[in-house]
C-alpha cells in the first residue's frame, strides 16, 4: 500500500526538491569550511589516502571564493568555478519552477 502512495504522489516530487536545496546546500557548506586559499578541504578522503587536492576540493574552495566576491582567487582555484556556481543556481530555479507550475493552486473565481 505504501509503495503504490509513493510511487504515485511523492516520486515526482523529489527530483525538483532536491533541484531547489542542491545550491543552497553547497553554498553553505563551501561557506562552513572557512578554509584558505592554499589548504584543502577538510575531510576530503582523496587528500588523505594520496596526499593532494582532488578537483573536488578545488572546485569547493573555488565556490566559496565566489561566495565571498573573490572572482580572482575563484578563478585561480578552478576557472570553470562560475560555470559551476552559474549551473548550480539554474539547477535550483528550474526545480523551484517546476514545484511551482506543478502544485499551484487553481484561481478561486
Amino acid at each position: 500500500m505504501f509503495g503504490a502512495i509513493w510511487s504515485h504522489r511523492l516520486q515526482p516530487m523529489i527530483d525538483p526538491v532536491f533541484r531547489v536545496g542542491m545550491a543552497p546546500a553547497v553554498a553553505v557548506w563551501a561557506l562552513s569550511l572557512g578554509t584558505p586559499v592554499g589548504t584543502h578541504a577538510p575531510g576530503c578522503l582523496f587528500h588523505l589516502v594520496l596526499g593532494q587536492d582532488c578537483w573536488g576540493c578545488g572546485t569547493l574552495r573555488a565556490l566559496a571564493a565566489l561566495l565571498r566576491l573573490d572572482l580572482f582567487g575563484a578563478l585561480a582555484l578552478n576557472p570553470l568555478s562560475p560555470l559551476v556556481a552559474a549551473t548550480l543556481v539554474v539547477l535550483s530555479a528550474s526545480g523551484l519552477l517546476e514545484l511551482h507550475t506543478r502544485y499551484r493552486r487553481a484561481p478561486h473565481g
